[in-house]
């Protein structure tokens, strides 16, 4: 029977280095809130804090921020090592066990994926897994998920070794998280909701961190910050604040822009939307 990966939308943060990291650890957070506004909360450029991808409360959705060969603003010094997931929830509260497994299943098409073994990487030495909460002062600080070397990790870590193993018998791994920036196509824009600070609101950027992206607008290709930059020159009125959140004035200017253009009006970003956008703004 196939293995059935969740469903991935790309939501691109600006919050992160274009610098390859080594892909030598799988780092597992806590949010310290929820899947939706915890999204809204990273892709937006104030809060210069990112992991490459959240999962949903279910397990049937992740959001990639970044891509997975560049450095996520995630652990401060430990930004370069390896690829952050978030797992939503509060550490007061622990996770429970079904999103434990739906949280292995992506550790483990991770460790197939780059060759990273499912073992506890204690204080984020070696190649592995580990939380943030292992990384200390050098990685911000956090706690969360469960304790450090706790039954609940070790379990978590078993789990993963049987996800990697299902997965390794397969002919071919199944197709999952991007590795490169995404296409306009692959974008879809955060939910209409609050922005909550993920993991308290801390920045997570290290000293010396940039952000460079190749596009006219500075912001990532396709981000919401992108999308209203566009937006602006192609005569959004009244003009938009590039905020990098999706909230009612930008999926009113997405809509009046495809009214003017004799695009489907549904106010939001598809391939036709996004092709006649693109010459807009790059006239």
């Amino acid at each position: 029977m196939p293995i059935a990966m969740p469903r991935v939308v790309q939501r691109p943060s600006p919050n992160y280095t274009p610098t390859p990291i080594r892909h030598d650890l799988l780092i597992a957070h806590m949010c310290e809130g929820g899947y939706a506004g915890s999204v809204a909360w990273c892709c937006r450029a104030a809060t210069q804090a990112a992991p490459h991808a959240f999962m949903s409360e279910g397990g049937e959705e992740v959001t990639q921020t970044v891509p997975l060969q560049f450095e996520a603003w995630a652990e401060c010094g430990f930004n370069g090592a390896g690829i952050s997931l978030e797992i939503p929830g509060k550490t007061a509260e622990g996770i429970p066990q079904a999103r434990w497994r739906a949280a292995a299943l992506i550790f483990g098409w991770l460790c197939v994926a780059y060759n990273i073994p499912p073992v506890w990487a204690r204080g984020g030495q070696g190649r592995g897994l580990c939380q943030h909460h292992d990384l200390g002062a050098a990685g911000g600080g956090h706690v969360d998920c469960s304790g450090v070397g706790s039954p609940t990790w070790i379990n978590f870590v078993a789990m993963v070794g049987a996800a990697r193993d299902e997965l390794a018998k397969l002919p071919s791994l199944p197709p999952f998280l991007l590795h490169g920036l995404p296409n306009p196509h692959q974008v879809e824009l955060p939910r209409d909701v609050a922005p909550t600070p993920s993991h308290g609101g801390a920045a997570r950027n290290a000293p010396g961190d940039e952000t460079a992206h190749p596009t006219a607008s500075g912001f990532p290709c396709g981000s919401v910050a992108d999308l209203q930059w566009r937006l602006n020159r192609a005569g959004a009125a009244p003009a938009l604040t590039i905020d990098g959140f999706a909230g009612p004035l930008t999926r009113a200017a997405i809509a009046a822009f495809q009214s003017k253009h004799g695009l489907y009006v549904d106010g939001l970003i598809g391939p036709k939307t996004w092709g006649r956008l693109d010459a807009e703004s790059d006239a």
